[in-house]
């Protein structure tokens, strides 16, 4: 049986030097919580906040699941492995496309997943949530840096840089996401998750959905690593 109101995915802060920020948003208050500390830093893709639960797929209202075309891939390859009535799969889809269009990708990969969360509210670690994507062949957002930050200037410059690379799925990077790599309860959220997306980004928002076009897709094999 599918919960009726699963959890809504948080909203994420800005790290508080990210090159663009969407109105009426927070920046992270304290910067020096992702220092000395271990830490993962993983590409933000532009795609639609998707939760995984009981079979069943949500957008990010997650008030019913949802039925729209755009998640036709992620409910044909991937909806139907998360089955667990307290586990709850977070990701981001890139099927319809948003501002940045990727690929071309396989069909299994328009949904990475980026969070694992469970009844009690807590976010499992990167690491555990790696591992429960793999048993199951999700593909997880790709990571930028798995480590330890010594100091906030060289958190920003390694930011700096990740911003000038270009997508691990082709095309432009949207940002990245920086996180602990422990896991953490939902009231810890804010302190211990954010984001810096690039200059110029065009925040995309419900019209998308008007003229929605799928991203381009191949029978290539996966990449390598």
């Amino acid at each position: 049986m599918v919960v009726d109101s699963p959890p809504k995915y948080p909203r994420t802060p800005y790290w508080p030097h990210s090159p663009s920020v969407e109105a009426g948003s927070d920046r992270l208050a304290d910067a020096s919580r992702f220092v000395g500390v271990p830490v993962v830093v993983t590409e933000k893709l532009d795609g639609g906040c998707t939760l995984l639960h009981q079979g069943a797929v949500y957008a990010r209202s997650v008030a019913v699941p949802s039925g729209a075309k755009w998640m036709a891939m992620v409910k044909k390859h991937h909806a139907w492995k998360v089955t667990e009535p307290d586990v709850f799969l977070y990701g981001e889809d890139i099927y319809g496309v948003h501002s940045i269009e990727y690929g071309p990708v396989r069909e299994k990969e328009t949904f990475y997943a980026f969070a694992l969360r469970d009844r009690y509210g807590l976010f499992s670690s990167f690491g555990s949530l790696a591992d429960y994507a793999a048993r199951r062949e999700i593909p997880v957002v790709p990571v930028v840096f798995n480590g330890t930050f010594r100091t906030e200037d060289e958190l920003q410059s390694f930011i700096g840089e990740a911003h000038a690379q270009a997508s691990a799925l082709g095309g432009e990077r949207e940002g990245v996401v920086i996180r602990l790599a422990r896991s953490f309860p939902a009231s810890e959220f804010s302190r211990s998750i954010c984001k810096s997306v690039r200059a110029g980004h065009v925040q995309t928002d419900q019209h998308w959905t008007r003229n929605w076009r799928p991203c381009r897709t191949t029978r290539e094999p996966a990449r390598a690593g």
